[in-house]
C-alpha cells in the first residue's frame, strides 16, 4: 500500500538532487561574481523577491507554508555555502 507513493517519493528525491546540484553551480557563479565585485552575501531584497517570486508561483494553498519554509531553508543554507566559498 505504501510502496507505491514512496516509490513516487524517491524518484522525486531523485530529481530535487539533480536540481539542487544545478542550483550549486549556479550559486556557485553568483559567488564568483559577488568576489569579483566585491559585494556582500546577503541581498535581502533579493530574497524577498524570491520569497514573493515563489509564494505566486503555489497552487495548493495548504502547501504554501511549507514551501515557502522550504525555500527559505535552501537561501539559508546557500548562504552559508557562499560565506564558506567566499
Amino acid at each position: 500500500m505504501l510502496s507505491k507513493p514512496r516509490e513516487e517519493i524517491n524518484q522525486i528525491d531523485g530529481e530535487l538532487v539533480k536540481l539542487l546540484e544545478k542550483r550549486y553551480k549556479a550559486v556557485d557563479e553568483v559567488v564568483r561574481i559577488k568576489k569579483e565585485l566585491n559585494q556582500p552575501t546577503l541581498d535581502a531584497s533579493r530574497e524577498k523577491e524570491v520569497i514573493e517570486r515563489l509564494s505566486n508561483m503555489i497552487e495548493t494553498t495548504e502547501y504554501r507554508e511549507s514551501i515557502l519554509a522550504t525555500f527559505q531553508s535552501i537561501m539559508d543554507i546557500s548562504k552559508d555555502y557562499q560565506r564558506k566559498t567566499k
